[in-house]
Order: C-alpha cells, then structure tokens, then sequence
C-alpha cells in the first residue's frame, strides 16, 4: 500500500497526549472523516493509531490518537510524520499547489528523510526548492546538479547532497 504525509507531529498541548499537527495539508473537516492513521519516523509508516478527537485551536489543528494517552508519549512522538493511504489522500486533499513542481514530495540524504517539498521560486538565475523539515523549519535549496542528486517521481522523492549548516538542528 502506498501512503502519503498529511503532517507531522508537532509539539503537545495539555496532559492526556495531544499534540499540535505541525504542516497540516488536511482541515479539520476532513481529518475528522478519518477514522485512522499511520504514523512513522521513515519514509513508511510504523504503526496504525484510531483517532480519538480533532479540536481547532485557532489556525492550529490538536489531534489526540486513541493510544497515546500522556504527554511524554506525544513528546516521544514529536516529528514523527503522519500518513494516510494513497487513495484516501487523493480524495482528500487540497490541490491548490498544482503549480509547486514536486509539491509533497519527501527530501531525503543518504536514505534519511529531511523533510517535505513545501514551495518553489522561480528565479531568473535558478530555480530554488523551499521544503520544511521534521522540526518545522524550512530549508530553501538551490535546485541544481550540486544539491539536487535525483528526483524520483514514482516514489515521490527528491534525493538531496546538502551542506553542512545548511539545515538548522534546532
């Protein structure tokens, strides 16, 4: 089965588990139509959790999965992205990026995933690819033989050779 990441586990709120999801590329509306979802540190998902609520805290979406019951387990969970099944995704998402090239798609280095496409800028020199990490930051790259290793667009990846400092760690 094929999935694709509909965010990433943000930081908790409260005592009994819930967390913030961090890039949301679902509403409100339509994560309450899920019923599951995946979760992973990878490119593929690990585990399968039900969800117990979605709350809207203003723009913020605070999720509460069925087994994560405290806050230290959200904590351990923290980065961790959030996937729901290729078909559910297509129904489900908004394609209002249609003119990001590789919008979604992961970034990874060296088999380690950095994050996901967010936006582009056509510049008149190069073209620079923004994605945000698993912490929520965002890395603005240079799209050209340098950086750029590959792209692989059956599996959804741009494959990346970054410089040292280019990512805050933070």
């Amino acid at each position: 089965m094929l999935f694709k990441i509909i965010g990433y586990v943000g930081k908790s709120f409260g005592l009994e588990g819930k967390f913030f999801l961090s890039k949301p590329k679902l509403n409100a509306e339509a994560l309450r139509s899920l019923k599951y979802v995946y979760v992973g540190k990878g490119v593929e998902p690990d585990d399968v959790i039900a969800i117990r609520s979605i709350e809207e805290h203003g723009t913020r979406l605070c999720i509460l999965l069925d087994t994560i019951t405290t806050k230290d387990q959200a904590n351990r969970l923290t980065h961790s992205a959030l996937f729901i099944p290729e078909e559910q995704a297509d129904q489900l998402l908004v394609n209002d990026d249609a003119d990001i090239p590789f919008k979604g798609f992961q970034v990874m280095q060296d088999g380690d995933l950095l994050g996901t496409v967010t936006d582009w800028l056509h510049q008149p020199a190069q073209d620079i690819m923004t994605f945000t990490t698993m912490n929520g930051s965002n890395v603005m790259v240079p799209f050209v033989n340098e950086f750029i290793e590959f792209v692989d667009e059956d599996k959804g990846i741009v494959h990346v050779h970054l410089l040292e400092g280019m990512i805050n760690e933070d």
